[in-house]
């Protein structure tokens, strides 16, 4: 009921910050969540007519390529649920909790004085994918994603004015696989 009501408030775009869809990195994260409650609210805001544009990424330090791979399956087998996506590789923002504690992360940040108003830092790991092994982990999911989360808009933010000024049964005009079939001229969506 609480979607429903979140519906009829006037909520029509769901940013889902699901990062993971495997439990060992989301306790690695302190998420406090599990994939079976992200699923089960998923499925709840999508039958409510909530878009769900979930984003995630690869690389969170000591997460291995199976359990990258781990969050695609998630993905997959929740594809109904969701919508469009916005996925990438870590980060290693200067003020995010990794940053502020590494040791407990296996981080080594590679802070240059040169670069003082960097937002994020250069890593390695101790365990887990490197950030060139969660780049490739990126790119193959590129490849091989389900074609109906590639949008033809850029930027997320305007999937939620579309939304807004449309209703969400104009959307599936705006994904890439439509496009072929209808013979619209695509642009690159890219993740957002």
């Amino acid at each position: 009921q609480v979607w429903q009501d979140a519906k009829e408030s006037g909520c029509k775009y769901l940013h889902f910050g699901y990062e993971s869809g495997n439990e060992r990195v989301l306790r690695l994260m302190d998420k406090a969540t599990t994939t079976a409650i992200m699923t089960e609210h998923l499925k709840r805001t999508a039958e409510a007519g909530i878009w769900n544009h979930c984003m995630g990424f690869f690389g969170f330090p000591g997460e291995t390529r199976e359990e990258a791979w781990s969050s695609v399956q998630f993905l997959e087998q929740n594809k109904e649920h969701v919508h469009s996506l916005g996925f990438g590789t870590f980060d290693l923002g200067r003020h995010n909790p990794v940053a502020k504690n590494p040791e407990k992360f296996g981080v080594t940040a590679y802070k240059n004085p040169e670069w003082d108003l960097a937002l994020d830092y250069y890593f390695t790991v101790k365990q887990g994918l490197s950030i060139e092994e969660a780049e490739r982990v990126f790119e193959e999911f590129e490849r091989n994603h389900h074609p109906g989360w590639d949008l033809r808009l850029f930027i997320r933010e305007y999937i939620f004015l579309y939304i807004a000024r449309f209703g969400l049964q104009k959307l599936p005009d705006l994904q890439y696989g439509s496009a072929k079939i209808t013979g619209a001229s695509p642009t690159l969506a890219g993740k957002m």
